[in-house]
Order: structure tokens, then C-alpha cells, then sequence
């Protein structure tokens, strides 16, 4: 999959509800990566914003294997890189927000535990 692109026309009200979770966790930024909303902790990006969409960036194989199967899983590439391990997550409203907010907290203790 090539890193899709982020649009805050369609994506603010989804990341707006998003930042306001996640940036309440401990040592949680947010900055732009590839170009999309990324949330970082210690400077160690676990979860990338982009249309319809979150990119999980730290996640255990345990964790992987509960995702169901439209939780689209492999290669993301961008324009300098591939990355083999990141889980792209489709979200289209709060509700599905919701669902994987768990799954982005324990990628965001993965980063922490790493520090």
C-alpha cells in the first residue's frame, strides 16, 4: 500500500476526537509526519492519521492477531521507504474510533516501554 494521504476536510472531526484522547496519555506530541497528524511519545511515533484511516506503528504479534480481517496489514511505502510492520486501521466515525483506541494506547506503551 503506498502512504495515502491525509485530508483535514474529510478527516477533522475524526482526529479532533482522536487528539483529544490521545494527547491526554503521558509524554504524548503530535507533530507531521509523510504530511499527516502523527502522535509521538518520547519522540517515537505509534500512530499516523490519514484519510479514513490510522496507521499503527508499534504493535505486538498477540495484538495483530485479534484485527479483523478488512484491518489492512503489510508493506506501507512512501517515497523514501518501505515499512514492513505498520497496520493500517480504516476508521469512518467515532464509533469505529472507539473500537481501536485500545490498540493505539498499548502501541503508545509499546514506544514507552522502548524509552
Amino acid at each position: 500500500m503506498f502512504m495515502r494521504s491525509y485530508s483535514e476536510k474529510e478527516m477533522k472531526d475524526l482526529r479532533c476526537t482522536f487528539e483529544k484522547t490521545v494527547l491526554s496519555w503521558s509524554h504524548v506530541t503530535q507533530k507531521k509526519t509523510f504530511g499527516c497528524p502523527s502522535y509521538q511519545a518520547y519522540g517515537k511515533t505509534f500512530a499516523i492519521l490519514v484519510t479514513k484511516g490510522v496507521l499503527i506503528t508499534k504493535i505486538d504479534q498477540a495484538v495483530k492477531d485479534t484485527l479483523p480481517d478488512q484491518h489492512q496489514d503489510g508493506a506501507i511505502h512512501t517515497a523514501k521507504r518501505n515499512i514492513e510492520h505498520w497496520v493500517r486501521v480504516p476508521i469512518n466515525d467515532e464509533a469505529e474510533m472507539e473500537k481501536i483506541m485500545p490498540i493505539v494506547k498499548k502501541s503508545s506503551e509499546i514506544v514507552l516501554q522502548e524509552e
